[in-house]
């Protein structure tokens, strides 16, 4: 009887996604576990997985379909008889049937004739392997291909990558005196239609979709306000180097940089003042007994916020380690649901652009978003001495409804002073 490939719920909050690639036609043989399709979230790609192995009877929508709710059918799989399955390979001859130098009769289906929109190359690579192979710059010509009919899929690209891609060399968020421009700014969208006048019509993805829906519903619904300060950096680039001297000498690999200071003393801060930790919900105010941090990631699908559970209750050095597994995961399309659902305040640091000032929109329900501008030298007056500082600019936009003045001035002047006595942080 044949076994309904249906559209998984990928989380409480998530309760449709976008069918972004089929990796598999009608006629295909896949094993339990393969991945057959790529779906896409508001928030990264996730990969849906053979529920048997078999042969793909029908797929019943079209790439590109969105709003697909959790349960819809996406197509119909035969699955295989018992003892056929159990004497199936793990290579890619196994689950196509084959041995080196065998050819096989495919096996009649109740398919109809394959839609010429799921044909595939052998050699075209899924959407998302592309965006991995583009983000670590690995040339897909040379990669072989281990997906149904020979596709590159995402594994191929990681495999080529190698243990390149599990040291962690590369910062998740940069700061000012580390941050590359070239590696922040997001790849070239695929073009999908020639405008007449010169341009280029993009189709927007579903993140892209879901950004621009929250920012303008933001922006309209939500009274903001804006508070800004002006933070000595001097000591915090001082402790960043005498820690990573020191971390250097024991064998440890992470290095911490500014923004982990910054990730590190916005969550004391915001256990000193627990009035900024809260989220408005129509009639009441909650106010969250843990510390979660979302941090800003731009990926070239579009911004994203990965979240830091308990980040009050963490060192740098664990933070560093977090930050950058989860922007990694982010940048590649491969952030679980859990891992940036339900963030108490987000972080946006645009330091690495030299922005000197930064002027967030805020993330609701979150009532408070930080914006991070970059460190640069100014006169200052110290003991009545004038004396030259690294000097950054922090602004605080907060949701009227949940958070006063008094309350938004009080977190930053929190914050400040830790940034001021870093080593107090290190606690």
């Amino acid at each position: 009887m044949p076994i309904e490939i249906e559209m998984p719920r990928l989380s409480a909050e998530t309760g449709s996604a976008t069918l972004a690639t089929w990796l598999v036609s009608v006629g295909d043989r896949v094993a339990k576990g393969d991945v057959i399709a790529e779906l896409e979230t508001d928030k990264s790609t996730v990969e849906l997985e053979a529920p048997a192995s078999g042969t793909i009877l029908q797929l019943d929508l079209d790439e590109g379909t969105e709003d697909i709710p959790s349960g819809t059918r996406l197509g119909l799989l035969e699955p295989e008889p018992a003892h056929a399955a159990s004497e199936e390979s793990g290579t890619d001859e196994g689950r196509t049937g084959k041995t080196p130098g065998e050819t096989t009769t495919p096996r009649p289906t109740r398919a109809a004739p394959e839609p010429a929109a799921h044909a595939r190359s052998t050699r075209e690579p899924t959407p998302l392997a592309r965006r991995v192979a583009s983000l670590h710059r690995v040339d897909l010509d040379g990669v072989a291909g281990s997906g149904p009919r020979g596709r590159v899929v995402e594994k191929d690209v990681l495999g080529m990558v190698g243990a390149a891609s599990g040291a962690m060399s590369s910062p998740a968020v940069d700061t000012p005196s580390e941050g590359k421009l070239e590696d922040s700014l997001p790849a070239e969208p695929d073009e999908t239609g020639a405008g007449p006048a010169g341009f280029e019509s993009v189709r927007l993805s579903a993140m892209r979709k879901t950004i621009a829906r929250r920012m303008s519903e933001s922006k309209r619904e939500i009274p903001h306000f804006y508070l800004s300060i002006r933070c000595p950096m001097d000591a915090v680039f001082e402790a960043r180097a005498r820690l990573n001297a020191e971390l250097a000498d024991v064998g440890r690999e992470v290095r911490i940089s500014v923004n982990d200071f910054i990730v590190r003393a916005a969550a004391l801060a915001l256990r000193e003042v627990p009035a900024a930790n809260v989220s408005f919900a129509g009639d009441e105010m909650r106010v969250h007994r843990t510390v979660d941090i979302s941090v800003a990631v731009a990926t070239e699908a579009g911004l994203v916020t990965p979240v830091l559970r308990d980040a009050d209750r963490k060192g740098l050095a664990v933070l560093a380690q977090e930050i950058r597994s989860l922007a990694r995961a982010a940048r590649e399309g491969k952030l679980r649901p859990e891992q940036y659902q339900g963030g108490t305040f987000t972080i946006s640091n645009l330091g690495m652009y030299g922005i000197e000032s930064v002027y967030p929109i805020l993330n609701p329900p979150q009532a408070c978003i930080l914006g991070v501008g970059a460190a640069g030298q100014e006169p200052i007056v110290r003991n009545g001495e004038i004396e030259v500082g690294q000097v950054a600019s922090l602004t605080l936009a907060a949701d009227h409804r949940a958070v006063d003045g008094a309350v938004g001035a009080g977190l930053l002047s929190a914050l400040r002073a830790r940034l001021e006595d870093p080593l107090g942080m290190m606690l």
